[in-house]
Parts: structure tokens; C-alpha cells; sequence
């Protein structure tokens, strides 16, 4: 089905970049030729196709967008992001499992639009945490994480960050809790008898892990075949990313029981 509103848009870079510029507000014509770094002659014929199809108006000195496109414009956004995050990084997000994540997340991952990857220094050290994750966990003071693997250095890790006064909830599957309670737990009661911390079990299936802070956003996916990729990190920054991971934690913490005591 051919439709001439999605190649009006997505034809030109200039006029979609246009639509997302006044989503901001009205913006009159200087304002706009310095946004899209371009003349007169090459921008107001772009802006006369949008006002044909009743997607910009113009008053006085300055164009806004119509109710339709502003419409349009609010899911531009999402459909921009999410395109930049797969071209960006295209060979990592079709080759890993991004179907493991919840739907309501997974629709979102346009969030992640900024995103960079941590990697092990060096093969010797494949099983380790990655030394930029441990970094900015240390100057972290709010951390959440979720986990479906088992890693033997995590429970000593994350109890030292509780001790020295960051907030630590911690969310792991129910293999993943009987393997702590049986070979760690010394270092589990001790993190359930702070005042600073929680720790939940999700008997739902969970395959990724993350860790979501007030500095950063760390994801860990595994491949499409299932096997779990130990040497990248998708690592972001960004508020939006942020929020992105509080969501994700949230999603699994409220379907989680929550541990007091072993």
C-alpha cells in the first residue's frame, strides 16, 4: 500500500529533520535555515510541501506545526530513535536475543538511541566483570540489578558497595539465589541485615542482565541462539536511558517476592 504522508517524511532529511526541529516550538525562517545548515532556496520548498499537506502552518514570521503534525511528530521521535539505535549498531542487535526483553520495554529501546559498548580487557579476563562497569559502579550511590547468570565476584562486590552507604537492590532468578545462599551465604545475610539494601527472586523467565545506577545503564544480552554474550556490554549514560533501566528493573521487581531473612 503505497502512502504518500510516509514519503513526504522519510524521503527527505531535510523536511524530517524540519517536523523534529519544530516539535520544539515555533521557529521562525533564519532560525530554521541554521538549524538544517541550509539556504532559502533549499529549505522553503521543503516547508511549502509540509504546508500543503497540512503539517506546518505559518504565522506571521514563524512556522509551528498543525495538530496533525504534531500528531505525527510524537511518534517520529520514537520510530527515529529506535531506527538510530539498530543502524548504529546494526551487527550487535541482530545478532542478540532483544526479544528476551518485556514488550513495553522492547518497544522503548529507542531510549538507548546514545549507546556505547564495554568490553573485557583482554580474553584472559572474559569472565570478570568489565573493568568500565566496575568503575562506574564505585561511584554510583543508587544501583538496581538484575541477573540470570551467576558471577562468583558479584556477591562480594555488590555487598561492598552497600557497606560503604550506596542503595543496592539486587533481583536474580531462583537458580541464581540458590547458588548465592548455598556458596555465599555469609555475604547474603550480611547484605539483607543492611538498611540500604534489597533482594528479590523472580520466578519468571528472565535471560539478559542489567544494571541501572544514577551515573549510567549497563545491559547484557544474550545471543539469538541463546548462548550469553560475555564480551559486550551495552553501556549508556544519557537520562533517558536511565529511566529506561529503572522501568526495566521495576517491570521485574514487581513481579518478584522480595528475601528479608534466609
Amino acid at each position: 500500500m503505497n502512502s504518500p504522508l510516509l514519503e513526504l517524511i522519510f524521503l527527505s532529511e531535510k523536511r524530517k529533520d524540519l517536523l523534529l526541529f519544530l516539535k520544539e516550538g515555533p521557529k521562525n525562517i533564519e532560525e530554521i535555515k541554521t538549524y538544517l545548515d541550509a539556504s532559502a532556496v533549499a529549505v522553503l520548498p521543503q516547508i511549502k510541501k509540509l504546508r500543503d499537506n497540512s503539517l506546518v502552518f505559518k504565522t506571521e514570521d514563524t512556522y509551528i506545526l498543525s495538530p496533525l503534525g504534531i500528531a505525527v511528530t510524537e511518534r517520529m521521535q520514537a520510530v527515529t530513535s529506535l531506527l538510530n539505535v539498530f543502524e548504529t549498531h546494526y551487527e550487535f542487535w541482530a545478532s542478540h536475543a532483544i526479544e528476551c526483553l518485556p514488550a513495553s520495554l522492547r518497544s522503548r529501546i529507542g531510549d538507548l538511541e546514545n549507546c556505547t559498548f564495554s568490553e573485557p580487557p583482554d580474553w584472559t579476563r572474559l569472565f570478570e566483570p568489565h573493568r568500565e562497569f566496575v568503575e562506574k559502579l564505585t561511584i554510583s550511590r543508587k544501583i538496581n540489578g538484575i541477573s540470570s547468570i551467576f558471577f562468583p565476584l558479584y556477591p562480594s562486590l555488590f555487598l561492598s558497595f552497600a557497606k560503604n552507604g550506596a542503595e543496592v537492590s539486587l533481583l536474580v532468578t531462583p537458580p541464581v539465589y540458590e547458588r548465592i545462599k548455598g556458596e555465599y551465604r555469609t555475604d547474603l545475610r550480611e547484605f539483607l541485615s543492611l538498611d540500604n539494601t534489597c533482594f528479590y527472586v523472580c520466578n519468571e523467565k528472565i535471560e539478559f542482565s542489567h544494571v541501572v545506577t544514577d551515573k549510567f545503564l549497563s545491559l547484557s544480552l544474550p545471543f539469538s541462539n541463546g548462548i550469553y554474550d560475555h564480551t559486550r556490554d551495552v553501556l549508556c549514560f544519557e537520562p533517558l536511558a536511565r529511566k529506561w533501566g529503572e522501568d526495566l528493573f521495576a517491570y521485574y521487581r514487581d513481579r518478584s517476592e522480595k528475601i528479608t531473612d534466609i
